[in-house]
């Protein structure tokens, strides 16, 4: 058995998230049925996490076990002449055994894009309209979730109770461009509707429906009724994901761009 380690981008519009749900078109099928057609065996695949429905990735990452003898470019260039158009295999590559894609992450960072400018049709499966927000106001708030937090209020109620809901913002910032924001969160993990949620409450403030300091009640209340306002899925990217274990046979921090 071999371990591999891929990066992947795809446009998760036309799909339910990467997780199996059945015969539901997830990202996490497709990859399953490639890798079927091209080593002729079922495999299991460990994602570095896993992004909900019309989601998408610049960087998803996850690892695989196989059989078959297969140079990490003939992984590459085999799944992606057998993936849809829409999910794309960017790089592969050989890592040690004790390398987990989910597990061995240190640092992740997601994107968040919004048009605020004109109402574009073209670009509503990639960032949402909403045009007039205070980013001042935002960037009060912003400051706020920066740090180590229970994000539980930020956070799904369907999550299991078991899991940890503290979590570690290194970095957020907020970037305008002259039709678009753009949004960067950069965090050791995020929890299910975390990012979503964040940005809803942000959205809000900005609009001068909220105070910054709503931030903080909803930290401090730990309560997820008061952080309804959930943004959608389409503006949503996983961008990069680092790791300290790296290719097989080294050890040393991942600090490269992967263009993811």
């Amino acid at each position: 058995m071999a371990r591999y380690k891929l990066i992947c981008s795809y446009d998760g519009y036309n799909y339910m998230g990467f997780q199996i749900q059945n015969a539901l078109p997830t990202i996490e099928l497709e990859i399953n049925k490639a890798f079927y057609k091209l080593c002729n065996e079922e495999v299991k695949i460990y994602p570095s996490g896993r992004t909900d429905r019309y989601v998408h990735a610049v960087g998803q990452v996850f690892h695989v076990d196989l059989k078959s003898n297969i140079p990490p470019l003939g992984v590459q260039k085999g799944l992606n002449s057998f993936l849809p158009k829409d999910i794309y295999i960017k790089n592969c590559e050989l890592v040690n055994d004790d390398f987990h894609a989910r597990f061995s992450a240190i640092q992740k960072e997601y994107r968040y894009y919004i048009n605020t400018k004109e109402y574009n049709p073209l670009t509503l499966r990639y960032m949402p309209y909403i045009p007039n927000l205070d980013i001042d106001r935002m960037r009060e708030g912003v400051l706020l979730l920066i740090g180590t937090h229970d994000f539980k209020g930020f956070a799904s109620a369907s999550i299991d109770p078991r899991k940890s809901t503290i979590k570690t913002i290194f970095d957020i910032q907020i970037i305008p461009f002259e039709d678009h924001l753009e949004f960067r969160f950069i965090g050791d993990g995020f929890l299910k509707y975390q990012i979503r949620r964040m940005m809803g409450i942000l959205v809000e403030i900005g609009k001068h429906h909220f105070e910054p300091s709503k931030i903080s009640e909803i930290l401090e209340s730990k309560n997820p009724c008061d952080s309804k306002y959930i943004l959608d899925g389409c503006g949503l990217y996983l961008f990069q994901v680092k790791y300290q274990c790296y290719s097989k046979g080294i050890t040393l921090l991942e600090d490269r761009n992967e263009s993811i």
